[in-house]
């Protein structure tokens, strides 16, 4: 059996595949990879548990397969989060620095993130999942990251608040529960992304990340190291291998095989009499078509995509900050082409990334479909209540912490700044 006391799990709920990953934390920045489970995801619909019980054999599924290439038995896991009812936006309060000495204390930034959290609206079926510290300002200083020592007599603090709807959230617990395992952490999905395929250089520079799922597309803009915006498209891959089953009159599993092994966005290069046998189906033959027929069906699907994107971009008003450009991950950044075409749409340098930083059975997750459960063992490995070079600590939430919106910000103060 493996060394499980200091291996992370990472349960990735996509809308196509339930994916688990196991990963052991080697050095800064370097994941030892010693296990891989994939399953059907038939009970997750654009992001959503829509069949607890089906969802729930999935995550089993994935977990034995896991457990058996790894060679240790899964109990505990961070999970991933995303869907429609996802809602984040950025929010700013300021308090007095009242010490005698005017300067920045600990209690200070607990105050003025109490003050933030106090004065933000949170509709009554949502709940917050995230709070993450943008920037502070001391009197007239702004964009300072740590405020701690500094002098002055007020203190401003800005912070990107991530929240979810009450009832997506009860279901993935009920659905982790009944699986049998135990979850010590929930994170959104482009969160953990981002932590897979960006370096921190790319954050201060300006970069946002891209995740095309098959049900969901993720979006987080990183602005001088910090969050400084996020949202979902309720929408993605499947959108795609939808309408190619409609055009191609086939099924739907056929369709997804075609999309990964033919698809591309790009007619320029394809060679016009290439053709592709649609295999047979429901009784009907099998049919020749050319690969110029599969493009004219995917590349106005891929282009709404993209222009949905280009939309969340503008809508953010960080658009010319983004000098490092758009990073695109997950399965369906995989379809040829879709660089190009992103660049034309989009107006910025794009470029698509896969999960670095990786040893040991990294063949087996260094694909972007792996991108959100790589993240999510980095997330958790970075914390410092994990100890990375102590093989005999665990992981370990305590369930009152937890619970605690304000100690998830200073942690990820703790972390980040």
């Amino acid at each position: 059996m493996q060394d499980e006391l200091n291996s992370i799990v990472a349960l990735d709920l996509g809308s196509s595949q339930i994916k688990v990953v196991v990963g052991r934390p080697i050095k800064e920045n370097v994941l030892e990879i010693i296990g891989k489970g994939t399953s059907v995801s038939s009970g997750i619909k654009n992001g959503a548990i829509i069949n607890i019980e089906t969802t729930v054999r999935s995550i089993r599924e994935a977990i034995s397969q896991a457990e058996l290439m790894a060679g240790i038995s899964i109990s505990d896991v961070i999970v991933n989060i995303s869907g429609k009812t996802i809602k984040a936006g950025n929010h700013k309060n300021v308090v007095a620095i009242t010490n005698r000495e005017r300067i920045v204390t600990e209690e200070d930034i607990q105050r003025v993130v109490d003050a933030i959290l106090s004065t933000t609206v949170v509709p009554s079926d949502q709940e917050i999942i995230h709070v993450l510290s943008k920037e502070f300002a001391v009197d007239d200083q702004p964009n300072i990251k740590e405020p701690l020592g500094m002098t002055g007599v007020r203190l401003e603090g800005e912070a990107h608040i991530v929240s979810c709807g009450i009832t997506s959230i009860h279901n993935l617990d009920k659905c982790i529960a009944n699986a049998g395992v135990n979850q010590v952490d929930k994170v959104l999905s482009s969160f953990a992304s981002s932590e897979a395929v960006l370096t921190s250089s790319e954050k201060e520079l300006g970069t946002v990340v891209v995740d095309i799922g098959a049900g969901i597309t993720d979006i987080v803009i990183f602005i001088e190291g910090g969050v400084a915006y996020s949202s979902v498209i309720p929408f993605g891959g499947n959108n795609i291998t939808n309408d190619l089953s409609i055009g191609l009159k086939t099924s739907v599993e056929i369709a997804e095989s075609i999309k990964r092994k033919y698809g591309s966005v790009q007619r320029v290069g394809i060679d016009p009499t290439e053709k592709i046998e649609i295999p047979a189906v429901n009784n009907r033959p099998s049919r020749v078509i050319h690969r110029e027929t599969l493009v004219a069906i995917i590349e106005p699907r891929v282009y709404e995509i993209l222009e949905h994107i280009n939309y969340e971009l503008e809508k953010s008003g960080k658009k010319t900050f983004l000098a490092g450009g758009v990073i695109l991950t997950g399965g369906s950044s995989l379809i040829g082409g879709i660089e190009i075409l992103a660049e034309e749409i989009l107006g910025l340098s794009v470029s698509r990334a896969k999960p670095a930083g990786l040893t040991g059975l990294y063949e087996h997750v260094s694909t972007p479909e792996f991108s959100t459960a790589v993240g999510l063992i980095k997330y958790l490995a970075r914390s410092t209540e994990y100890e990375v070079n102590n093989p005999q600590t665990k992981w370990i939430v305590n369930s009152d912490e937890k619970k605690g919106i304000a100690r998830k910000i200073w942690r990820w103060m703790e972390n980040n700044l």
